[in-house]
């Protein structure tokens, strides 16, 4: 267990970033769905306590949703919410372990180990630690199991890429928020990965995410027919590379 308790309090413990999450993107062994989902949901105990004790905001499991052809791809997606507070926090692996024995009280260690161990199960754990830099806010802070959410996986081609996400997307985004369709849009940048991670030799250095409501029939985007309008959309465009939306259901959540 110490073995998996180090891993997990290694990725709260990266130095302070205001508003970060971290991004567990989870490869199964095959034919280990299951018992993967019988583990989230012992360690959603253990979060629950993180949270009571304002150790992390919040933490959420996510399936992905699958597409022909994306072989090696995560299945599922746990992530890990902080606020500036909480980063300033030092949790070392002792403490992780105590928070395990304090979420399960009437259970022995050698169970403690057993329900919270991904041997066999987990195949590969793609951390990345994104920092805020811009966003919508929430639009309520309803969550429930089975919600959709999607990310796109960005790179930024020039310094103004933010400024232009900001300036051109963002007031789009809240439009959507204020007409229904959406519950929030950011855009995160990635401060820090493992070595499994820097292993797969990605470009991308920023994450979008949208979480749509069950609102329907929402009037697509139109691009500005002005002349100026044009110019932004274009200089948006030409400052960064987005790959394609991937689509997330809600598993579990300490909500």
């Amino acid at each position: 267990m110490k073995k998996i308790l180090f891993v997990f309090a290694f990725f709260l413990s990266f130095q302070s970033y205001s508003q970060s999450t971290v991004i567990l993107a989870m490869v199964l062994e095959e034919g280990k769905e299951e018992s993967y989902l019988k583990m989230e949901k012992n360690w959603q105990k253990v979060n629950e306590t993180a949270v009571a004790e304002g150790i992390i905001t919040q933490w959420t499991v996510w399936k992905r949703t699958p597409r022909e052809g994306d072989d090696g791809w995560a299945e599922y997606f746990v992530m890990i919410r902080r606020n500036a507070e909480q980063e300033k926090m030092t949790m070392t692996t002792s403490d992780w372990e105590k928070l395990s024995y304090r979420a399960f009280k009437r259970k022995s260690k050698k169970s403690i180990d057993k329900s919270l161990s991904s041997t066999g199960i987990v195949k590969e754990m793609r951390s990345r630690t994104y920092k805020l830099v811009t966003t919508t806010g929430w639009r309520g802070l309803e969550w429930e199991i089975g919600d959709k959410a999607s990310f796109n996986y960005m790179t930024k081609k020039n310094d103004d890429f933010i400024a232009y996400e900001t300036s051109v997307w963002k007031p789009v985004a809240q439009k959507r928020i204020l007409g229904g369709y959406i519950k929030y849009w950011g855009i995160s940048e990635l401060v820090d990965s493992n070595d499994i991670t820097k292993e797969l030799k990605s470009t991308s250095t920023h994450i979008a995410f949208n979480f749509p409501t069950k609102k329907k029939n929402e009037v697509a985007y139109k691009v500005p027919e002005d002349f100026l309008g044009k110019k932004a959309w274009d200089a948006l465009l030409n400052s960064r590379e987005m790959s394609p939306a991937e689509e997330l259901t809600l598993v579990y959540s300490t909500f």
